[in-house]
């Protein structure tokens, strides 16, 4: 297992994937499980240590955010490839399935962190 994982759920996968160019992705983001959102994450993490993702990706969006729509497109179609926008579109525009609270946002996120805490238990014994 990578040293450093991206641990984001289903929820804001889309919704990143969304604005940044990729409706049809962001729909199928959407239902993924957070088991499936967990191997996104590691993948985006070693795909942000490696340097991968900026050498993929130099012009796409800051932070760790290229690392995770690059390895959440390489699961979802089978190969990476960067987005088609490289500036995320305005969350104010996101369509109503995508939109959710801070709280919400939060909450969505509790059963990816108890995969993650999960899969690290059975590594370890």
């Amino acid at each position: 297992m990578g040293s450093f994982t991206i641990t984001s759920p289903p929820l804001s996968i889309a919704r990143e994937l969304w604005r940044l160019g990729e409706p049809d992705l962001a729909s199928r983001a959407v239902s993924l499980s957070a088991e499936q959102a967990v191997d996104i994450g590691m993948r985006a993490g070693d795909l942000d240590q490696s340097g991968e993702a900026r050498a993929i990706w130099p012009d796409g969006p800051s932070g760790v955010t290229s690392a995770l729509v690059l390895a959440a497109v390489e699961y979802l179609e089978g190969s990476m490839r960067p987005c088609a926008r490289h500036r995320r579109l305005p969350e104010k525009n996101l369509p109503p399935a995508l939109q959710a609270s801070e709280a919400e946002l939060w909450a969505a996120l509790t059963p990816v962190a108890r995969a993650l805490d999960r899969r690290r238990l059975e590594a370890r014994e």
